[in-house]
């Protein structure tokens, strides 16, 4: 198994900074720039979602801002940051997320992975993400 550097969890750490970020203005755009396409997530419920385009990645993250906006979340906030290098350029990067409300009380927990593409020069991007079920 390949070994995980410092620098790689610090890349992942400055990417789930930056995706918290993205996630508080509840603007799709900014989430999808984290993505490359194609794409795929796996949901909860077992359901493949194929993000094939942007605007794939724009329609799949504005439901979900949307819902969880419409639930009472107005931030996020990630944890328990696990790294396992993929290969010299991806990463499998695992965290739990919390949603918040507005008074900073929790809403909803959930631990979720992505894979990280570390190819291009703006800082990894996601290629697939799957939602655990516990």
């Amino acid at each position: 198994m390949a070994r995980v550097t410092s620098s790689n969890h610090a890349l992942a750490e400055a990417f789930f900074g930056r995706f918290a970020q993205a996630f508080a203005t509840f603007e799709a755009g900014r989430i999808a720039a984290l993505y490359v396409t194609p794409g795929v997530a796996l949901r909860r419920d077992g359901s493949i979602v194929a993000l094939t385009s942007e605007r794939d990645v724009l329609r799949y993250y504005q439901a979900a801002l949307d819902h969880y906006h419409h639930d009472g979340c107005r931030s996020c906030r990630w944890s328990q940051l696990t790294v396992t290098r993929m290969g010299r350029r991806c990463l499998l990067a695992t965290v739990t997320w919390e949603l918040l409300r507005e008074d900073l009380t929790l809403l909803t927990t959930w631990r979720q992975s992505y894979s990280l593409s570390t190819f291009g020069d703006d800082g990894p991007k996601v290629f697939a993400t799957a939602m655990h079920v516990e």
